[in-house]
């Protein structure tokens, strides 16, 4: 078949197509709804994966990237462990400040002390806040933001400053529309100076209901001597070194506790390689919906266009007779899908798109969509067109015109 030959079956079976989808448009309604169905929560589930992705992403650089190793004391459950773990130090600063000098690759303490919730007030107001006591090094390691004003200095720390930086979600239940920055807010009866606004997405964000203080001020006001940590964090050279971190750090670790093994050496590498399982999973079963959304779509395709032939076999028949080939048939049916299917994924697309709409911290995360996107529901589309209109195309093509001009 030559290019003019091609040209001219599918102007003409596109002229055909387009007269049957406007002299039944409610047919036409009742065919495309099920496509409009799929393509819309194609788009949705496409939406919801893309925000799971910045969200992985996001959590990523939470949880301080690949280069972070976590030491993590373990609960004794058993009697047995209980008198065990009583003859080992415990994990303490001190002890992580000989393993950064003992392991070459091993190369800082992130210094952070999680004090759980507490209670603020200022200006007669108060919230509930998560306190956290904070060294230098923790903004950048954990990609913190600051909106306003600014983090700890070296003169902070060194002084040891009652200072603290909050966010925005305490600052706007302190401090409603005013400007926080060098006002006092008061917690554990000690008064704190604001310097910093930390800067989220949102007010739903985890970070906006922070509170930070310099570790410094945590060590000079709050910390028993010789504390023992329940967790403790350390920064390696590269993430290329966290396996061997964590073998050496292991066999480090057990001997300086006398061979018990009371703690954990955790990496961020697996703590990611977990979020991208779970993020996986979850992917599978929003691509499934939206695959089993399209395929229940194209058999309601299909089986309107098996009845849709039979009521035409007449008009097959004289098409036939006058001199109409197989592929002539063959076209108008297997295009007339295409169209029909491309006609009820706009409605679909825009219906769908309507999730990007959506204000933000309604759902855990924000779904965003993309120009490809729209590119991949559209050809979805087409496809499911093409599938559920090969089998009836085929059918009306095979006819012979005898038998179809009896109808």
């Amino acid at each position: 078949m030559n290019w003019s030959r091609l040209k001219s079956l599918l102007a003409v079976n596109l002229r055909l197509c387009l007269y049957e989808i406007l002299s039944n448009r409610s047919r036409t309604i009742i065919t495309t709804l099920g496509i409009f169905l799929g393509v819309a929560s194609l788009l949705v589930n496409l939406a919801f994966v893309r925000a799971m992705d910045a969200d992985v992403k996001l959590n990523m650089e939470k949880i301080g990237g690949l280069n972070l190793v976590t030491l993590k004391a373990l609960e004794a459950i058993t009697p047995e462990e209980k008198m065990q773990f009583q003859h080992s130090p415990g994990l303490t600063i001190a002890e992580a400040q000989e393993l950064v000098r003992d392991i070459a690759y091993v190369k800082a303490v992130i210094r952070q002390k999680d004090l759980r919730g507490a209670h603020l007030s200022a200006q007669g107001k108060d919230t509930r806040s998560r306190l956290t006591a904070a060294g230098r090094e923790y903004q950048k390691t954990y990609d913190y933001t600051i909106a306003r004003g600014r983090w700890f200095s070296e003169e902070d720390m060194a002084r040891r400053r009652e200072v603290c930086v909050i966010g925005e979600r305490v600052r706007e239940r302190l401090f409603g529309e005013e400007d926080a920055l060098g006002k006092t807010v008061v917690m554990r009866s000690i008064p704190f100076e604001i310097v910093g606004i930390i800067g989220t997405k949102s007010s739903y964000d985890r970070r906006a209901r922070e509170c930070i203080i310099p570790y410094s001020v945590y060590e000079a006001r709050f910390a028993p001597p010789g504390e023992v940590f329940d967790e403790i964090v350390l920064r390696i050279e590269n993430s290329s070194y966290a396996e061997q971190a964590k073998r050496e750090l292991t066999w480090e670790l057990l001997a300086r506790h006398r061979g018990i093994e009371d703690f954990e050496v955790e990496l961020n590498t697996d703590k990611i390689r977990e979020m991208q399982l779970a993020s996986y999973g979850l992917k599978i079963v929003l691509w499934s919906i939206a695959l089993i959304s399209l395929l229940v779509g194209s058999i309601s395709i299909m089986n309107i266009m098996f009845a849709t032939i039979g009521d035409r076999i007449r008009e097959i028949g004289i098409r036939k007779a006058l001199g109409a080939r197989r592929e002539d048939v063959f076209a108008q049916f297997i295009v007339e899908a295409v169209l029909v299917c491309f006609v009820g994924s706009i409605p679909g697309m825009l219906t769908g798109a309507t999730i990007t709409l959506v204000p933000p911290g309604v759902f855990p995360f924000d779904p965003t969509l993309l120009v490809s996107d729209y590119a991949v529901a559209a050809g979805f589309a087409v496809v499911a067109g093409f599938v559920s209109g090969l089998f009836p195309a085929l059918k009306a093509a095979d006819m012979e015109p005898v038998e179809a001009l009896r109808y």
